[in-house]
């Protein structure tokens, strides 16, 4: 079935989507940003197929994205909930789930809220930015509450539809402990690596070592600090641990302890071998 889908912010995230929403599936796309020159640079590429006001496309999108700032979609949806298509998905690409789902659980809407992540990004933001493959081979994860199982199975196939590797189903909780473990606390870590002093002399010295661990330090402070505060208890959680570990290594090279070196090294290598 051929539907209608809304796409609101055009940024990398939700640009990326539309343009791969055109280059795989038949669906036809709006897209709406609330600057309008990227509305209609989106439509002179080709990444969307029409545009129009919020009051003209919200009744019309069989399924909406909403592509926001964590803060913005909770009241979105409540301001606009009176707009959107009857029996319609409404969906979001927030990297947080628990917060927003479980606070719109609580309202009786004539359309269904599923929360979701795309599992996929870059160190550079904007519609420019954009790209039709960035989800090629990346994760879709779904977070229903009270979604009928057939709404999150359409949600689902269109993940699917778009290239989605491999789509995962959870609650918004385990979601929200498992990317302070896979995303945020990487980010916290190489921002913190990079505020080393002695960063700005790293040319000619480094590696892929510096490249690796420093790579997404370029971050998107705005965006992130909503993120990793609205995660606070689960990201906390991952910075202890970090930090406890850290101290393991600090105090084994500061005792010359060769034999609890090998050790911590020995077990993170058999973890990764194991993991991948």
């Amino acid at each position: 079935m051929i539907m209608k889908i809304l796409v609101l912010g055009l940024g990398l995230i939700g640009a990326s989507i539309a343009k791969t929403l055109k280059k795989n599936t038949k669906h036809y796309v709006y897209g709406w940003n609330r600057t309008e020159a990227v509305t209609k640079k989106a439509l002179t590429d080709g990444a969307i197929d029409a545009t129009g006001s919020l009051d003209e496309l919200l009744p019309e999108a069989d399924v909406t994205i909403i592509n926001f700032y964590t803060d913005a979609i909770i009241p979105f949806i409540l301001e606009n909930r009176e707009k959107f298509k009857k029996g319609s998905i409404v969906t979001d690409s927030c990297g947080i789930k628990t917060k927003i789902c479980r606070e719109l659980e609580k309202e009786n809407f004539d359309f269904t809220y599923i929360g979701a992540h795309p599992m996929a990004g870059r160190e550079v933001s904007g519609y420019d930015a954009s790209l039709p493959t960035l989800f090629d081979n990346a994760s879709f994860i779904c977070t229903p509450t009270n979604a009928k199982k057939s709404k999150t199975d359409t949600l689902i196939l269109l993940a699917k539809e778009m290239g989605f590797k491999r789509t995962v189903v959870t609650t918004p909780e385990h979601h929200d402990e498992m990317i302070a473990f896979t995303s945020q606390i990487a980010h916290v870590l190489a921002c913190s690596y990079v505020l080393s002093p002695l960063a700005p002399h790293h040319p000619g010295f480094s590696a892929g070592s510096y490249r690796d661990v420093s790579r997404v330090a370029r971050i998107n402070g705005e965006m992130w600090s909503e993120l990793f505060i609205a995660n606070k208890e689960p990201l906390i959680n991952e910075i202890d641990d970090l930090v406890s570990n850290l101290i393991k290594f600090k105090q084994a090279i500061g005792g010359e302890n060769r034999e609890a070196l090998v050790d911590l090294m020995a077990r993170a290598n058999k973890i990764k071998e194991e993991i991948g």
